[in-house]
């Protein structure tokens, strides 16, 4: 009885093993499918999205080929342009210094410079580069503004919104050490025209800048009003061949020009503005021509946005590189607006974990044409960002 008690414990030990077995390679045969299937699913999912990001470059490269053409000086073949008798200006929005920007832009040196260096190429051949400096100048911000003189800007506005921020003693040294880094400045009140509009001369072309911002009771600075205006453009038209006007104005936020905006730029080209460059709203607004009483055509640039900022709005991170040449005709002694493009920028935030290296300005393009390539250091959520903001932009300007 014992041995045909042990004969049928083995039996159905063989038995249990036999059905164990069976049961683990069947597991292990599903699992190994389940793996596969994975595998080949993660291949046709990476395969899709090579190929949607690589559709989304054509379509971006080709959409936009004209307004990034190249930087280099062009010679129009038919007219018999010369290098030597185009002025290149270049113009960017707001210089803001934000506490997380001014806490944590730095380097590993303690510098600003490496926010500006992915885009300071397109500002180096120019023959002035302008934008608004929206930023109360101290002791412990003086890196800051000679990173911004070192990417290549050298004329700014000081006229704006938070000009008398820190009092008029803080704008006075605002103003006193940009002249001493070798920027020029523009915006500060004066009573007399000849004091308020700055002339500069570039290749035998006299260029008027004159500078304002909306009424907040700012004292100290250049509030617009049509009187005041009138006679800056009056003196303008006396000694210079053409006038740039720098607009703080708009609402914040709106990637539309207010009726204020509009009212105020047709004013300012019906007495005599050829261009008018906008700032303040942080975000970009359209650009238009507008035709003057005598029918010429003017530029109007309602907003560039923002060129440094911390703010976390996704759409004040898009921002524009505006490029301007001027033609001057030696024979005739007239200046005409030659060519307009412009290169868009994005203030890329790389999270509050970094407390070096957290902000950078990325060329947009750029950075989209050589995503996942090698040298590459962008994630695919900023690369979204990007792609998202060209179509916005495009959408803004077009």
């Amino acid at each position: 009885m014992a041995n045909n008690r042990r004969r049928k414990t083995r039996k159905s030990n063989i038995i249990r093993d036999t059905i164990s077995n069976k049961n683990f390679i069947i597991i292990s045969s599903i699992l190994l499918a389940v793996i596969i299937i994975c595998i080949i699913i993660n291949v046709i999912l990476n395969i899709n999205e090579r190929n949607k990001i690589a559709q989304e470059q054509q379509r971006i490269a080709a959409h936009v080929e004209e307004i990034y053409s190249s930087m280099e000086a062009e010679i129009d073949a038919k007219n018999n342009i010369k290098l030597d008798s185009i002025v290149r200006i270049s113009a960017i929005g707001d210089i803001l210094l934000g506490n997380n920007l001014k806490n944590n832009g730095k380097n590993n040196e303690g510098l600003y410079t490496n926010i500006f260096e992915n885009i300071s190429r397109y500002l180096a051949d120019s023959d002035i580069v302008m934008g608004t400096y929206e930023t109360n100048i101290t002791e412990d911000t003086l890196s800051f503004a000679n990173a911004v003189r070192e990417a290549g800007i050298d004329f700014v506005t000081l006229a704006h919104n938070h000009a008398l921020d820190n009092g008029q003693e803080a704008l006075n040294y605002t103003k006193e050490y940009l002249e001493s880094i070798g920027m020029q400045t523009i915006g500060i009140y004066a009573e007399e025209p000849k004091d308020r509009v700055k002339i500069i001369e570039e290749k035998g072309i006299k260029i008027a800048v004159l500078s304002y911002s909306y009424n907040d009771n700012t004292e100290g600075i250049n509030i617009f009003s049509e009187e005041l205006a009138k006679q800056d453009l009056d003196y303008a038209k006396e000694n210079a061949d053409f006038s740039i006007v720098l607009m703080h104005w708009g609402d914040v936020y709106t990637s539309e020009p207010t009726s204020t905006q509009k009212k105020q730029a047709q004013f300012l080209v019906n007495n005599g503005a050829n261009i008018i460059i906008g700032a303040h709203p942080s975000v970009v607004q359209p650009m238009e021509i507008m035709q003057n009483e005598a029918g010429e055509d003017c530029l109007v640039a309602y907003s560039l946005g923002d060129f440094t900022s911390d703010f976390s709005y996704e759409n004040s991170n898009l921002e524009l590189i505006l490029n301007i040449q001027l033609y001057y005709d030696g024979e005739n002694d007239e200046v005409s607006l030659y060519k307009v493009d412009y290169v868009p920028i994005y203030m890329n935030d790389y999270g509050s974990k970094n407390k070096t290296n957290r902000y950078k300005l990325l060329d947009m393009k750029n950075e989209i044409a050589n995503y996942r390539r090698d040298g590459s250091t962008l994630d695919k959520a900023t690369y979204d960002k990007l792609v998202r903001g060209i179509d916005r932009l495009n959408e803004i300007i077009e």
